[in-house]
């Protein structure tokens, strides 16, 4: 028991540190890419292309038991340059890897209705920007 323990944890380890480590130019170069919009490789890992010049739709929500009605919107916004994503790694290129945090800070507002002055419109807003 002790030794299958021992080796769960050794094995749980190694996999934890592959992350750490971006993806060699030979590794990504044998792991199939696609783009937005196509269908993901079932059991397999893979890079995902978000093109530039492509609308990616962003669903967005409001809704629960204390409105009269459930709202919702899809924004299309298209990104200025390619981004490869490979699960936590991110690329310009799809061969330079760094952590997509360090490639893309973000932030998520919300303000309610009338919060600032009684008046303005609520803001439930994302925002992404190059590094």
């Amino acid at each position: 028991m002790k030794n299958t323990f021992s080796l769960a944890i050794a094995a749980l380890s190694l996999s934890a540190c592959a992350n750490l480590i971006p993806p060699s130019a030979e590794e990504a170069a044998a792991l199939p890419t696609i783009r937005f919009g196509q269908a993901a490789p079932e059991g397999k890992d893979y890079i995902l292309l978000y093109p530039a010049g492509v609308p990616l739709p962003m669903d967005m929500s409001i809704t629960g038991s204390l409105f009269e009605k459930n709202e919702t919107a899809t924004l299309s916004p298209r990104l200025k340059r390619d981004i490869y994503v490979y699960k936590t790694w991110a690329s310009h290129d799809g061969k330079t890897w760094q952590r997509g945090n360090q490639l893309v800070s973000g932030k998520i507002e919300f303000h309610l209705p009338g919060e600032a002055d009684g008046r303005k419109s609520g803001v439930l807003g994302a925002e992404f920007n190059e590094k």
